[in-house]
């Protein structure tokens, strides 16, 4: 059997008793985490064009959106994997070497849970199943550094959770995700500097695809199996073979899976949470700073440190900040905190900022880089006028796998990302929603979320913590 005729399989006798105990536990925290995300990207300009794109083209077929509105499956997709993503809030999975982010799975898992009347326990199997398979890409190959996005594995991912969901065939599930893994790869140079917009919906096109190829496969429609192993397959465009053993591996992926603490890259986040405790423990006057020092591990510098991915000279919109530790830090001392309103427009260009981000300097860290992932340390110095330095070091965050997220974590994530945008009742019934998810009908819960209004261009009112 080829490596997508075998994941195929693994996906199609999935169940719900194959879930872990801690997993069951986990699920309901990163599913409110999910909506959060969701809710809080409501309103944002490119948000606001997908939208557009939704309604003109979506139809008004049978699925709910959040945010109110009907549209076809292939969009509903679409406009919920853009949203939960666009913020760049949500969890993460973690490899020496790669991530991605797990959370891109959860639109398409919504989506199709509520389009086939699914429990919750189905959607809780959904998002575990899509979790997993691609947190096990990352493990067992090497997408990014040979130059594709993490977004290419979604093609495997979305197929198998929403190819369960539907109950295809093994053979069904195989055709799908073969036909969106050759036709939907993305290249890593959307995360490159200067990054751009598409940065926070490329992962809405994959679903977009996926979801095509899906329907089609249940139509009969085949695709290249051998996609993987094949003559000039994956495995060629990678220099490497991918051989994952599917009837070995659980569904734990959630277990493993990081939430974000602050709104910033995932490998920025010790980083931000060293900055935000140096912060509250001391008085700094932002005039009086002489110089910023970062030492991170070498895929934050990579990342967000002007390494690999290069850096953005001129910092003014979102995308960019938020994948800038100079800004970042900047921001955490100034605020004291990196949430959404932290990427306002009015903010990212406010004098104190710019000023402040300039006297930033970012490096690797040899003995951090070692640790990693499972620590995540990095050390900041801030240096004075008069001569004197503070320093402080951190070794992870709240939200690490190792470090993670209690319910109350949670809530609090989305008291603060939802405030002002849902009335007291509904943010509750939404809560009460998630953490009974096992045992309620998906149908339920979007009727919830389809009654979220925010109007088109507001931007996020989290305020700072």
């Amino acid at each position: 059997m080829t490596q997508v005729e075998t994941l195929a399989k693994y996906a199609a006798r999935a169940s719900f008793a194959d879930l872990s105990p801690e997993s069951r536990r986990q699920l309901p925290i990163h599913i409110l985490d999910s909506l959060a995300c969701s809710i809080a990207a409501l309103g944002a300009g490119p948000v606001d064009a997908c939208r557009a794109q939704v309604t003109e083209f979506g139809g008004t077929g049978p699925s709910t959106l959040i945010g109110g509105g009907q549209a076809n499956p292939i969009y509903a997709a679409f406009w919920h994997t853009a949203i939960v993503r666009y913020v760049d809030f949500m969890d993460n999975f973690l490899a020496p070497t790669e991530t991605c982010h797990t959370a891109d799975n959860f639109g398409v898992a919504l989506t199709i849970a509520d389009y086939v009347g699914a429990s919750g326990r189905d959607l809780m199997l959904a998002v575990a199943l899509g979790y997993t398979v691609q947190s096990r890409l990352v493990d067992h190959a090497n997408f990014m550094s040979s130059g594709f996005d993490h977004t290419s594995q979604l093609a495997f991912s979305h197929n198998a959770a929403a190819g369960r969901l539907l109950g295809l065939s093994e053979q069904q599930i195989a055709n799908a995700i073969a036909m969106a893994a050759v036709s939907d790869a993305s290249f890593a140079v959307v995360r490159a500097k200067p990054l751009s917009q598409w940065k926070g919906l490329a992962s809405a096109q994959s679903a977009l695809g996926a979801m095509n190829t899906l329907f089609l496969a249940r139509r009969g429609v085949q695709g290249p199996l051998q996609v993987v192993e094949g003559p000039l397959g994956i495995d060629h465009l990678l220099r490497m073979k991918i051989n994952i053993e599917w009837d070995k591996q659980g569904y734990e992926g959630v277990v493993e899976s990081t939430i974000k603490k602050y709104n910033s890259m995932i490998h920025t986040q010790s980083a931000v949470h060293c900055m935000v405790e140096l912060a509250g423990q001391n008085k700094i006057d932002p005039d009086k700073v002489v110089s910023i020092e970062a030492d991170v591990f070498q895929l934050a510098y990579d990342f967000a440190g002007g390494g690999l991915y290069g850096v953005d000279k001129v910092i003014r919109i979102k995308e960019q900040a938020d994948h800038s530790l100079p800004y970042l830090l900047a921001v955490a001392l100034l605020d004291g905190n990196v949430m959404p309103a932290q990427f306002k427009p009015d903010r990212i260009i406010k004098p104190d900022v710019q000023a402040l981000l300039k006297k930033v300097s970012v490096r690797p860290n040899h003995e951090f880089t070692e640790v990693y992932p499972k620590k995540m340390p990095a050390k900041v110095i801030v240096r004075l006028q008069d001569g004197k330095m503070i320093e402080h070091e951190v070794q992870d965050y709240p939200g690490l796998a190792s470090h993670p997220f209690a319910w109350e974590d949670a809530v609090q994530k989305f008291d603060a990302l939802v405030a002002g945008r849902l009335d007291k009742g509904l943010s509750g019934e939404i809560k009460d929603a998630a953490r009974t998810v096992e045992n309620i009908q998906v149908r339920d819960l979007m009727k919830l979320l389809g009654s979220v209004k925010v109007r088109q261009g507001a931007s996020s009112s989290a305020k700072v913590a």
